[in-house]
């Protein structure tokens, strides 16, 4: 089938100015905040049923808007429509970014009268775009991850091509696509082919004809969720019976709106960015988490504090180095200089942050105000701000969400490791051994002697007294 971009022919009259516009200062961004964060259940649980929003969660001491934003401004973009849903929603975003007057940038907010109606994704931008009257390009991004990305680059490849929507494409490994993501098929010249939805590994080397060998696959990559958008374009084609059909059902971008054009011969392309960090799920987090702290995303770089006393990747508040602990009577930065705590970069670590003799950090954070008590050791985590973590812990590949308490001892050690995630206020035992993608939501304690099975979600002190 010959694509096609959208002819001006086909565009109203008055809206065909808009079209000769290629400033990225015309670029208005459409941030997609409403998503509630049930997949990072309980980290976005504040308490039972109340969900923060995605954009809420911190990575490294800030929510993950704040990132996001800080990311497109710096590369020109300052005009910003933030999609909500409901108050409580629409109240956390605004409590993140407000009007934009502290970021330097304009931010508007979706009506509260459309948010309540919007089917989807797709649907929610198609609306915005008619009720702003927006004829700029778009660049719809969503507000749960982080990414290296070109945007200048991307919006000079959106206009050369002539596509109705341009696809910020991840390059990732098979096994990491296989079940999790989509797949992008697209042409040695970035023209999108069509999407295959969370392909199996197995699918995956159907699709290009080998067996069981990753090294003989092309690159492959999965939509991160980002796009930039011909909003003329989109509003003319939002008039056809069959999107109009689809709207008043589910209609999202992914799964409804870039199939309906690639099978109708829209020109929809793929434009390859450098890193994309996933804040979904557990494992993903903490991988991007690592990542940021290693320096492997470039937009973030320059966005992170200095680092302590010139050592790479060694961030440390000047107010945790001078803070002594009742043991040893040293400030961090004695016993640091004296090889009486272990850090091993990349390291951040927030204000006020005590942090006792014989502790080992390694490839982690440690959030503001928080406890680290003797010979304790985290690998690969994050601890929320506010926790006391109890002496001789093992933490490893493990997040913890704000105020939680470890009551571990030299006798009774605590132990968490596999991507298990507790969520605020919570409170564990001396003793308790926890592994393997186990789940404890907001302000439960965990006595000791407990025994919970790999992948189980505790939601309440009676599902607790279960595995006693």
């Amino acid at each position: 089938m010959e694509q096609k971009t959208f002819s001006p022919a086909e565009i109203s009259s008055d809206l065909l100015s808009s079209l000769e516009d290629t400033s990225l200062e015309r670029v208005v961004g459409l941030g997609l905040a409403a998503g509630q964060g049930v997949r990072f259940r309980p980290l976005t649980l504040k308490a039972k049923g109340y969900l923060r929003a995605k954009a809420a969660v911190r990575l490294l001491g800030r929510r993950v808007l704040d990132w996001i934003v800080q990311i497109l401004q710096q590369q020109g973009l300052e005009d910003y429509i933030m999609v909500t849903k409901g108050k409580e929603n629409r109240y956390q975003i605004k409590s993140i970014v407000g009007y934009g007057e502290h970021l330097g940038v304009r931010v508007r907010y979706s009506p509260v009268w459309f948010d309540r109606s919007n089917t989807g994704s797709a649907d929610a931008v198609l609306t915005n775009l008619d009720h702003f009257d927006i004829k700029e390009t778009s660049f719809v991004f969503p507000t749960d991850s982080v990414l290296d990305i070109d945007l200048p680059a991307m919006m000079a490849e959106h206009q050369r091509s002539g596509a109705v929507v341009t696809i910020a494409a991840a390059q990732q490994p098979a096994d990491i696509i296989a079940n999790r993501y989509g797949l992008i098929d697209r042409q040695p010249d970035g023209s999108v082919r069509g999407f295959v939805e969370k392909p199996s590994l197995e699918e995956i080397y159907a699709m290009y004809g080998v067996h069981g060998a990753t090294d003989q696959l092309p690159p492959l990559v999965t939509n991160a969720g980002f796009y930039m958008m011909d909003s003329v374009a989109l509003r003319e084609i939002s008039k056809h019976p069959e999107i109009k059909a689809m709207r008043s059902h589910q209609f999202d971008i992914g799964g409804h709106l870039l199939p309906w054009l690639v099978n109708h011969g829209y020109l929809v392309t793929a434009f390859q960015i450098g890193r994309m960090g996933d804040l979904g799920n557990i494992p993903s987090y903490l991988q991007t988490m690592v990542d940021v702290l290693h320096g492997s995303f470039t937009s973030l770089r320059g966005l992170l504090p200095r680092a302590y006393d010139g050592v790479p990747q060694l961030v440390i508040d000047p107010e945790s180095l001078a803070i002594t602990d009742p043991i040893s009577g040293l400030t961090l930065a004695e016993k640091i200089e004296r090889g009486l705590v272990d850090i091993r970069p990349p390291v951040r670590i927030g204000k006020y942050v005590q942090v006792y003799p014989g502790v080992t950090l390694s490839e982690c954070n440690v959030d503001d105000d928080c406890e680290i008590h003797q010979h304790t050791t985290i690998t690969r985590s994050s601890i929320g701000a506010g926790s006391i973590i109890g002496p001789y812990c093992r933490i490893e590949d493990t997040l913890t969400g704000i105020m939680v308490e470890l009551q571990s001892t030299k006798d009774q050690p605590i132990d968490l490791s596999r991507y298990v995630a507790i969520g605020d206020e919570v409170v564990i035992r001396a003793g308790v051994t926890l592994s393997d993608s186990v789940t404890i939501h907001p302000r439960l304690k965990v006595p000791t002697g407990v025994i919970i099975d790999p992948s189980t979600d505790i939601e309440s002190a009676e599902q607790l007294l279960e595995w006693l």
